[in-house]
């Protein structure tokens, strides 16, 4: 006979288990969970049926959806947070904040976590978006640099217009993470709003930080990749990546890290994908991408690691435990939009408007669907192949232009957001300002 104490040993037992497995039950994040992995466990859109919904903001859609009890959030360039019946799109309420959301939210415990550029971390009650807290940080700015990406004008700080997303924060044990312009990462009690600790780096952190085993993970663009120990804030390990003094193009940090059986993958501006051990930050491989950003935070599903480039706009398929390369095909234009994943099946969007299906096993493209602006073409930006017109989109090499390129790309309503699934349902937003729901 089992006695009372072996009983409730073996209960207590499976409820720990129940636990570890469920640890991520009352959350959701960017890139679909704590670790990163875009990968989403529900059905897949082998062929496009077309759009369930379309919601339009008043801004610029820069932010990624994330999907929690029927619900999509995501932010705008209107400054407003979304709450969107994720079935037919109506709105459950809105948020105004004093700056532009180009972070993705966080749900935890009831509450939505969110950063905008007012330089606020806003804490917002999940049935009724009314706030709850905010906590202000010491300020936003973007990546700036003199002379920045060859621009012959070197007497002045030109803010970086490819510095388009805020860092995305993440929950665990009751502490809220996200790093910030001013070069400073915070962790904040979900409670109060009050700072636990912070630590300062050299640059921008706009990376969003990943959790795992009480440690926080993200990028900063002094070029490094810090490990941070979740409760004190002390620095486990930082690892150096590639440095440009000259134009500040090949440096920096805008994916994030990804955390999967041990070790951390990261994108990078200085052209490489790092894999880096997670305990020790030694490197395991690095694989190089020809000088072309990778602004994208990796996916990762069955040991194989995706990623879209930018100016050599590849799909990559990697084997994640040696960095072998496994094929790569086309996204024909600029990737900023970090990859999810299905059963079989990988979404990406990029700067030309599209999101693209492909098969996970081999890359073959499934189907292309084109946002509202993508489709319309005005300027004939793209050519019939959908890829730049470049003669059109960068005429001449000053910063003024280099700002009128981007408003010329983001007219074609570019999918910058990382889409989202649920229930046979992708969802992501455009430059455009609609937030889409294809099946």
């Amino acid at each position: 006979m089992i006695n009372l104490r072996s009983l409730l040993i073996c209960i207590s037992f499976v409820l720990i288990l129940a636990c570890k497995g469920n640890k991520n039950y009352e959350s959701a994040f960017f890139h679909a969970d704590a670790g990163h992995s875009g990968f989403f466990n529900t059905t897949g859109i082998r062929k496009l049926h077309g759009v369930k919904w379309e919601f339009k903001s008043e801004g610029r859609l820069f932010s990624s959806p994330v999907i929690w009890k029927g619900k999509v959030f995501i932010g705008s360039d209107d400054n407003y947070v979304y709450a969107l019946d994720k079935s037919r799109g109506k709105l459950f309420w809105k948020f105004k904040t004093g700056g532009r959301v180009s972070s993705s939210v966080a749900v935890s415990d009831s509450k939505v976590y969110v950063v905008s550029f007012d330089g606020c971390l806003y804490c917002l009650d999940e049935d009724s978006g009314q706030e709850l807290w905010k906590f202000r940080s010491e300020g936003e700015r973007v990546f700036a640099a003199r002379g920045i990406h060859g621009i012959p004008e070197r007497d002045r700080l030109l803010d970086d217009p490819w510095d388009m997303f805020l860092s995305s924060p993440v929950v665990a044990g009751g502490i809220v993470y996200f790093g910030s312009g001013s070069g400073i990462f915070y962790a904040i009690d979900c409670k109060t709003g009050k700072k636990v600790w912070d630590f300062e780096t050299g640059g921008v952190i706009h990376s969003s930080p990943a959790y795992s085993d009480s440690t926080v993970f993200f990028g900063s663009w002094d070029s490094y990749l810090y490990a941070l120990n979740s409760y004190s804030g002390k620095v486990k390990w930082k690892f150096k990546t590639g440095t440009d003094t000259i134009n500040y193009n090949q440096v920096g940090f805008q994916s994030s890290p990804v955390i999967y059986k041990g070790v951390v993958y990261s994108g990078c501006r200085d052209a490489n994908v790092w894999a880096l051990d997670q305990k020790t930050g030694e490197l395991k491989w690095k694989y190089y991408n020809n000088g072309s950003w990778v602004i994208v935070t990796p996916a990762i599903h069955n040991d194989t690691l995706y990623f879209t480039t930018s100016d050599t706009h590849r799909f990559i398929a990697l084997n994640s435990a040696d960095g072998e390369e496994l094929y790569k095909g086309d996204c024909k234009t600029f990737g900023f939009s970090s990859p999810a994943i299905t059963e079989g099946i990988v979404y990406a969007g990029n700067f030309g408007g599209s999101l693209m299906a492909f098969k996970s096993a081999n890359g073959k493209p499934l189907w292309e669907f084109k946002t509202d602006a993508a489709r319309a073409n005005r300027d004939s930006l793209l050519t019939d192949k959908g890829e730049f017109n470049f003669s059109k989109v960068f005429r001449e090499n000053t910063y003024v232009d280099m700002l009128d390129a981007m408003r010329r790309l983001y007219s074609l309503g570019s999918v910058l957001s990382s889409p989202a699934a649920s229930d046979g349902m992708i969802y992501f937003g455009s430059t455009d300002g609609s937030i889409y729901a294809l099946y």
